[in-house]
């Protein structure tokens, strides 16, 4: 059962439904919009419309990546849209790419002998001994 129940989508049928989905997520909690512009996100502070606008633009996009990479997912991605897509033009091949300059490998590094002083500490106090006392 490959796609296990989703519907192969193309690129436009990928956006036409984010675009759809995420105006409704926005418009149905309009203060995401305060919160996403960088406010501090007050109940009652209400969203300028270029606010709303933007966080449907952002909303869409999370949505169409989420939606592309479940249908590759499951293996039904039907690409891009074959009859928006302009037929490129041949072109002459592109020469190679220029060769880059070799790596040269990792240097080691021999470890150090290095003399430390001896730490001075203050001479320990022990308490005095307990005497015990005769029963």
């Amino acid at each position: 059962n490959r796609g296990g129940g989703l519907v192969p989508m193309n690129a436009a049928q990928i956006s036409a439904l984010s675009q759809i989905q995420a105006q409704a997520i926005v418009n149905a909690r309009p203060q995401t919009a305060v919160v996403g512009a960088g406010g501090a996100g007050k109940s009652d502070e209400k969203p300028t419309p270029q606010q709303i606008q933007n966080q449907i633009q952002l909303q869409a996009q999370a949505l169409v990546h989420a939606h592309t990479q479940a249908q590759i997912g499951a293996g039904i991605y039907k690409g891009g849209d074959p009859a928006a897509k302009p037929k490129a033009a041949p072109q002459a091949a592109a020469p190679p790419p220029p060769a880059a300059a070799p790596v040269p490998p990792p240097t080691t590094v021999a470890p150090v002998a290095v003399k430390m002083p001896p730490q001075q500490h203050p001479p320990r106090q022990h308490p005095p001994p307990v005497q015990q006392q005769p029963a």
